[in-house]
């Protein structure tokens, strides 16, 4: 083997390396974000509520610039409520559609090993998937239409 043949394999197995750790890496961030994007549109919805009513209190005892100042408080724990909810959406849309593909490739190892029962049962649970992926997918998309 020359140099270069050598140095190129090296490169590539360092690359294939990295890419992996990445893609489980955006993996995690992605089931993390899909498992806590309620609790935070949740909190943030309290927060909106709180600061709501405390910005009309504010206003009926005459401290207008308090109120305000907690009528914005209020208005960007609403906008940070609705941003958490999008997310969170498009997060399990995500999780849905890396499901579709697992399937997919399960039903494709199943057909190479000649197991064609478990390939029609992968088949079955890639189409589920990726019904349920679109479905999200067409709800997020109707959520940022709603947004703007």
């Amino acid at each position: 083997m020359s140099f270069f043949s050598s140095l190129g394999k090296k490169i590539g197995h360092a690359a294939t390396s990295i890419g992996k750790k990445f893609g489980n890496v955006v993996h995690k961030g992605v089931k993390v974000v899909a498992e806590h994007a309620n609790q935070v549109a949740s909190v943030a919805d309290k927060v909106s509520g709180v600061a709501g009513t405390l910005a009309a209190g504010a206003a009926m005892i005459g401290a207008e610039p308090i109120a305000a100042g907690l009528a914005g408080v209020s208005a960007a724990a609403k906008g940070v409520s609705k941003g958490a909810e999008i997310a969170g959406s498009a997060a399990r849309g995500a999780m849905a559609a890396e499901s579709a593909i697992k399937s997919g490739r399960d039903a494709i190892d199943s057909i190479r090993a000649g197991n064609v029962r478990g390939a029609i049962e992968s088949g079955k649970s890639a189409v589920e998937s990726a019904k349920e992926a679109r479905s999200i997918g067409q709800d997020v998309r109707k959520q940022i239409q709603r947004k703007k």
